[in-house]
C-alpha cells in the first residue's frame, strides 16, 4: 500500500500548482532569499504571500524540495495558519523524507480549512465547498504520510473522508483505489478507481488500476473490458497491453494468440517490461515454439536476475532444441537462486 500511495504525489504537486498559477517563471537559487525577504517585510501584503506560494508550489513541481520549502516556511513564519502554506509545506517535507513534520503541518492544513470532518451534511455555497476541496487534499496527503508510517487504518479512514468531503475529486477516488488495494479488497479498489476514470477519462494509470483491481477481485470479463476501454483512450500505453495480453493468455482458448499479440505491442512501446517478457517467452515454450522464446527470456533473466522462472524456462526452452550443456546451465542458475534464498531464510 505504501509504494503505490507515494505515487499520488505528483498528482498533488501539480494539481496545486495549476490551481496556484504554477505557470510563473521559477527562480534561481540566488533569487529565493530575496523572495523570502519580500515576505518577512511585508507580512500582511495579501499580493505578496501570493506570489510567494505560487513560485513555492511551482518549485516542488521542479522538485526542488528543500527550496520550496524555504518559501513556504518564511510564510508561515508570518501567517502560521496559511492554509495553503501548511499544505504545500507538507508536500515539501514528505519529499525531504522528514515524514514526522510533514504530518503536523498536514494535519495543520486540515485543521486550517475549518471543515467539520463530523458534519453529517454539506454546506452548498461557493465558499465551503472550496474549503471541503482543500480539506480533502489535505487528507489524501495526510493518508499518504500515515501509509509511509505503517498506520494503513488511519491512512485508509484519511481517503475515506477525503471522497466524502469531494466526491469530484479525482485524486482522493484515486488514493482510495490504491488504499482499498492494499488492504486486500480489490473489489472495493475498482469501484474508487471507476469513479476516478469517470472523473478524468483520458487518465490511463487509473484505468490500469481499474483493469488489475477487476482482475484481482475474479471479474475477469469486466477486467478485459477495462483494459481494452484504456487502450481505446491510450492506443500506446505499454502498461495496457501488457495487462491485457497476461490475462488473455491466462484465460487460455481463443484468446491466447491475441494475448501474444498484445504482449508483443508490449515489448514493442516498452522492452523492458518484465512481465511482458516473460509470459510471452513461457506462452511460446509451451507452444512448441522454444526458439523464438529464446530472445525473450534472456532479456527477462536480465531484468530479473534473482527470478528463477526465466531460467527455469530457458531450460525448457534448450532441452527442447536439443541445446543440454545450455540447459544444464540454466538449470543450475535456478537451483543456486533457490538455495540462496534459503540461506536467507
Amino acid at each position: 500500500m505504501t509504494a503505490l500511495l507515494i505515487m499520488l504525489l505528483p498528482l498533488c504537486v501539480l494539481a496545486q500548482t495549476a490551481q496556484s498559477g504554477g505557470d510563473n517563471v521559477v527562480p534561481a537559487s540566488g533569487q529565493l532569499s530575496v523572495i523570502i525577504e519580500q515576505v518577512h517585510a511585508r507580512p500582511t501584503d495579501a499580493e505578496t504571500l501570493t506570489k510567494a506560494r505560487v513560485i513555492a508550489f511551482a518549485l516542488l513541481a521542479r522538485q526542488r524540495y528543500e527550496d520550496a520549502w524555504s518559501i513556504f516556511r518564511a510564510v508561515l513564519d508570518v501567517s502560521p495558519r496559511d492554509q495553503k502554506a501548511l499544505y504545500g509545506g507538507a508536500l515539501a517535507l514528505f519529499n525531504l523524507k522528514q515524514i514526522k513534520q510533514a504530518e503536523s503541518l498536514a494535519r495543520a492544513a486540515l485543521s486550517a480549512t475549518g471543515v467539520d470532518l463530523n458534519a453529517r451534511e454539506r454546506p452548498g455555497d461557493k465558499a465551503d465547498a472550496e474549503a471541503n476541496v482543500r480539506a480533502s487534499d489535505a487528507l489524501v496527503l495526510l493518508g499518504v504520510i500515515l501509509a509511509v508510517e505503517k498506520d494503513n487504518a488511519g491512512a485508509l479512514k484519511a481517503v475515506e473522508q477525503a471522497v466524502a468531503l469531494a466526491p469530484g475529486n479525482f485524486d482522493a477516488h484515486y488514493a482510495l483505489g490504491r488504499a482499498r488495494y492494499g488492504a486486500g479488497d480489490p473489489a472495493g479498489a475498482a469501484k474508487a478507481f471507476r469513479a476516478a476514470s469517470a472523473l478524468r477519462p483520458v487518465d490511463a494509470k487509473a484505468r490500469f488500476f481499474l483493469a488489475t483491481s477487476l482482475e484481482d477481485a475474479g471479474d475477469s470479463e469486466g477486467a478485459l473490458a477495462a483494459y481494452r476501454e484504456l487502450l481505446l483512450v491510450q492506443p500506446d500505453s505499454a502498461e495496457g497491453h501488457l495487462g491485457l495480453g497476461v490475462l488473455l493468455v491466462k484465460l487460455g482458448g481463443e484468446g491466447t494468440a491475441e494475448g501474444m499479440s498484445e504482449l508483443a505491442r508490449a515489448i514493442a512501446l516498452n522492452g523492458d517490461l518484465y512481465e511482458a517478457r516473460v509470459t510471452l517467452g513461457r506462452t511460446l515454450v509451451r507452444m512448441g515454439r522454444a526458439a523464438e522464446s529464446i530472445e525473450h527470456l534472456r532479456r527477462a533473466a536480465l531484468l530479473a536476475p534473482q527470478n528463477p522462472e526465466p531460467h527455469y524456462q530457458l531450460a525448457l526452452a534448450y532441452r527442447r532444441l536439443g541445446r543440454n550443456a545450455e540447459a544444464a546451465q540454466e538449470t543450475a542458475i535456478v537451483q543456486n537462486i533457490h538455495s540462496a534464498r534459503r540461506g536467507e531464510n
